[in-house]
């Protein structure tokens, strides 16, 4: 009964277990597969222009209700997006601040801010005038709505300039048209205005009215960079104005004019590139002149002429479009101690010619209008199309409709002919019909396999990198989610805590499992396996505030420490031998005591002998050698040398060397042989020291310095701290797994090997561990999972700075500690969410392999076991 029970029990849980891991699996893909779901793309249709003018420019509200456009004579006509019919009709012409300038003016050019609220126009006489309005929206319950207002057929109604809509709520929006003002023109050139950029930063405080504008203009030849503070009384509401200008006015040559132009972010600096496509970048100086400051020529403009140029969201790249049909961003980029202007992203022209670009306000994502009328969307940073199809594609037309997006006015071209809502929830684009729309869903542009693994140039840095930086300071930043800084740092911190808690733990397993007695082994083994019951997040905490400290301030005698111990480890067992027979057996029960105290010893010796080596080998101070202050690079390649080259005097004296040793020891004496071995092992201590300062030389001689690609300034928060925290972790679990895989070893194994002669060291290395190599290995294997997932102490210990960077004196980030502390505050829904679940996703593919291949070999090593 009770088999029949716990076979029940047994098949339940393990069949349990199999489902939660399945289950694991579905949640974490079911949340990943919406990075890569298809962008899509549905018609609102085309609005017809109620205008015999070529429009400049168009526009439409976040809801996509209220499109607006402005043609070259200034007049500004809000349309209905659902019924195409006209809401309202502005123009200067009669306005109050109407000057003579804007009325006998054309516009020639146009620039839209962020929000979709406010334009700069530029004119035929040489002037600009902005020009401002906003929405005036608000929800109202069905008792509120005018009588006239009825929905019958649609959710939708419009009644005295206002558009009606049924939301989901229940309530019905109202939206109009509202605080609409033509500003006075602002006189500028003695000729035509070819270009304007227009810039409206956001609010500082909700309680302040005050507006700033940042505005450029130029007429081919003299270039104006103004920045216009609208200061707002909050007693009175009275409105004052205090305008800035930087000009340069120089006499450029007429065969190659200004043709487009970007301000920054701050309103500072000035991008001016011609059809050549030389960039020029301007710096506003204190004497109200502009200063150039860097050049350069683009792929795009020395291929042919450019014929649009917009930009990019935050200010930072500025695209050009060529005749080609390339697309070429260009920004400043740091590159050693100063910035350069640089083409960063291209795209290759498959399209035919640009003729219009405009860029998202809400993401790095740029719209283009080619010239067979082809709209296609692009997700710059990543150089990767996100939808594309035929502007007449709207009405069911798939033939295509002629773009017109640059109109002839006096000499002067017209601007852009696609454009975004404020929420980029829409895109337009003028035609020869008028005015197209479109609603497009692009939840996620940042998410490609070429974002999340490969190299992208950012803005700003010098060459393409990989680079978690998940957060900005506001929406204008560069969301930056390459996963390889926490992968690379994942198997950072598993290298270095296997690197020091594998080798300890399966040393003190063989040792504990055939050369200690019983007696010791039932003390020993329950201290080690206590050791695991100290919880990660203790371990973390010391590793951060006690032992971080530590190390920095005693960094030489820490590293001197464990080489310290070992030297006195090898030395003790060659001096052990030689003790006499008979008091070598009767002292053998004291052997690990003696180990135990060699330990503080050695820490002590490393303690006396760290000041004067410091001092000899790296100038006084091992911190400032590592951050390439002081010293050369020579000490370093004798200090990295050291290990490699003691592994392989290690084994040319047990291999190639053992034959020799044996036939000598046959004639000698026990205690004579005893000198000689130990001789022999002092013989090959200098030896290490001597080849890794011949090595050290070499390299040195020929100009090489360990600072920079394998070595680095030292940070508190390191990989070395972290190797030894997380070592300390794993320590038990690989010693208790070996220790009992090597006691599984059938005891005959062993009394057949020592009754052919073999020592206690030959049947362990050569029989016992080979047999329970399966258990050894499986031990390894769950240290390096435990390694792997380990989020605490990392977290705690390890700076949390994802870099990529070998040098174990400074910090990284995992995958597990980037989902403990980002997984919380993401918003649901966003990349960076769904991009959260995808690190988890490789955290588990990554415990997966390891658990497969762990099973794949120990299976291997069994079948060879059961051989024996």
């Amino acid at each position: 009964m009770s088999d029949r029970i716990a076979k029940q029990v047994i098949t339940i849980g393990g069949i349990g277990t199999i489902f939660v891991v399945m289950l694991v699996v579905f949640v974490l893909v079911g949340n990943v597969l919406p990075l890569f779901q298809a962008n899509r793309s549905h018609p609102l249709g085309a609005i017809p222009s109620a205008s015999s003018e070529p429009v400049l420019a168009a526009g439409v509200d976040e809801y996509g209700e209220v499109l607006w456009t402005l043609d070259a004579t200034s007049t500004l006509r809000f349309y209905s997006v659902s019924s195409g019919e006209v809401l309202e009709t502005h123009s200067p012409v009669g306005e109050a601040n109407a000057t003579p300038a804007a009325e006998g003016g054309r516009a020639t050019c146009v620039s839209v801010s962020d929000d979709d609220a406010s334009l700069l126009v530029g004119y035929a006489d040489g002037s600009v005038r902005p020009i401002t309005f906003g929405y005036q929206v608000a929800f109202l319950k069905a008792s509120e709505l005018p009588a006239e207002v009825q929905f019958t057929q649609q959710d939708w109604m419009v009644f005295d300039g206002a558009i009606y809509r049924q939301t989901n709520s229940g309530l019905i929006r109202r939206q109009r048209i509202d605080g609409l003002v033509f500003h006075p023109s602002v006189p500028l050139f003695a000729s035509a205005v070819v270009a304007v950029d227009w810039k409206t930063p956001q609010a500082v405080s909700s309680f302040d009215a005050s507006v700033t504008w940042l505005w450029g203009a130029t007429d081919g030849n003299a270039l104006v960079l103004a920045r216009t503070d609208n200061k707002v009384n909050a007693i009175t509401d009275a409105v004052s104005q205090e305008s800035t200008q930087w000009q340069h006015r120089p006499e450029r040559d007429p065969s190659s004019p200004w043709y487009g132009l970007m301000i920054d972010s701050r309103g500072t600096s000035l991008a001016a590139v011609d059809r050549t496509g030389k960039v020029t970048y301007w710096n506003a100086e204190e004497d109200g002149k502009l200063l150039a400051s860097k050049t350069h020529l683009s792929l795009a403009g020395s291929e042919s002429q450019l014929t649009c140029t917009t930009p990019l969201l935050g200010r930072t790249s500025f695209v050009l479009g060529a005749e080609s049909g390339h697309i070429e961003a260009v920004a400043m980029s740091a590159v050693e101690q100063t910035q350069e202007l640089m083409s960063i992203h291209r795209f290759e022209g498959d399209l035919g010619s640009v003729k219009s670009m405009a860029a998202s306000p809400t993401a790095r994502v740029l719209a283009g209008i080619f010239e067979d009328g082809d709209l296609a969307i692009y997700y710059v940073p990543t150089n990767r199309r996100l939808a594309k199809w035929k502007v007449g594609d709207e009405g069911g037309d798939s033939t295509g409709s002629k773009v017109q997006s640059v109109v002839e006015n006096k000499g002067a071209s017209v601007q852009p002919s696609v454009f975004f809502s404020s929420n980029a929830e829409v895109v337009g684009a003028v035609t020869d019909r008028g005015v197209s729309l479109w609603r497009v869903t692009i939840p996620h542009p940042e998410a490609s396999w070429m974002g999340f693994f490969g190299r992208l140039w950012y803005e700003g840095y010098p060459s393409p990198q990989h680079v978690w930086q998940s957060s900005t300071g506001n929406i204008e930043g560069e969301y930056k989610f390459g996963f390889m800084p926490l992968i690379f740092g994942t198997f950072k911190a598993t290298f270095y805590s296997m690197l020091i808690g594998a080798p300890i733990a399966l040393m003190a397993a063989i040792f504990g499992s055939e050369f200690m007695s019983s007696r010791w082994r039932t003390r020993f083994k329950p201290a080690i396996e206590l050791m695991a019951s100290v919880p990660s997040v203790v371990l973390g905490f010391i590793g951060a505030l006690v032992l971080a400290p530590l190390l920095r301030d005693h960094l030489m005698a820490c590293l001197l420490a464990v080489p310290m111990v070992l030297f006195l480890f090898l030395l003790g067992a060659h001096c052990w031998l030689l003790l006499p027979n008979r008091l070598a057996i009767r002292a053998k029960h004291w052997r690990l005591p003696i180990l135990i105290v060699l330990i503080p010893i050695g820490v002590y010796l490393a303690t006396l002998v760290a000041a004067p080596l410091e001092e000899v080998l790296f100038g006084g101070s091992v911190t400032q050698w590592l951050a390439g202050q002081i010293g050369s690079g020579w000490p370093g390649w004798f200090s990295i040398g050291l290990l490699p080259i003691a592994l392989l005097v290690a084994w040319v004296m047990s291999g190639p060397l053992n034959p020799r040793m044996q036939s000598i020891a046959a004639s000698m004496t026990p205690f004579r042989f005893a000198i000689f071995n130990l001789g022999f092992f002092l013989l090959g201590v200098v030896s290490v020291f001597v080849l890794s300062a011949l090595i050290a030389t070499a390299l040195h001689g020929i100009g090489l310095d360990p600072r920079g690609p394998v070595l680095g300034p030292y940070q508190e928060r390191n990989a070395l701290l972290v190797g030894c925290i997380l070592g300390f972790a794993i320590i038990p679990l690989i010693y208790t797994i070996s220790e009992d895989a090597l006691q599984s070893v059938p005891q005959h194994l062993r009394s057949a090997s020592l009754g052919c002669g073999a020592t206690t060291w030959q049947t362990t290395i050569r029989v016992v561990v080979p047999t329970a190599m399966s258990g050894l290995f499986s031990a390894m294997m769950i240290g390096f999972g435990r390694a792997v997932g380990e989020t605490m102490v990392v977290l705690m210990a390890a700076g949390n700075t994802p870099l990529m960077d070998i040098n174990p004196m400074n910090g990284y980030r995992t995958l597990s500690a980037t989902l403990a502390t980002e997984l919380p505050e993401a918003a649901r829904g966003s990349t960076h969410y769904h991009g959260l679940f995808l690190a988890a996703l490789l955290l588990f593919c990554f415990t997966l392999v390891a658990n497969t291949v762990a099973e794949l070999v120990r299976m291997r090593f069994r079948k060879r076991a059961y051989q024996l």
